[in-house]
């Protein structure tokens, strides 16, 4: 049997704050600071979007499995 770890661990604001700033910097030294911020919310988007669809195959392959 697979573990699952039900409680995962929170993600402070500090901890978003590090992963933020960074790309913030990078948006705003950009010579199209817009685009950039055009693009980094399209990537951002796309990746929760394949984040859904990993979760949703893998709930459906256990699905599968279990009354298999």
């Amino acid at each position: 049997m697979i573990a699952v770890n039900r409680k995962p661990d929170r993600t402070t604001e500090r901890d978003m704050r590090n992963a933020i700033e960074p790309l913030a910097s990078f948006i705003c030294a950009s010579d199209h600071p817009k685009a950039a911020l055009n693009l980094a919310l399209s990537l951002l988007v796309s990746e929760i979007e394949l984040t859904i669809c990993a979760a949703n195959a893998r709930i459906a392959a256990f699905s599968n499995s279990r009354w298999s």
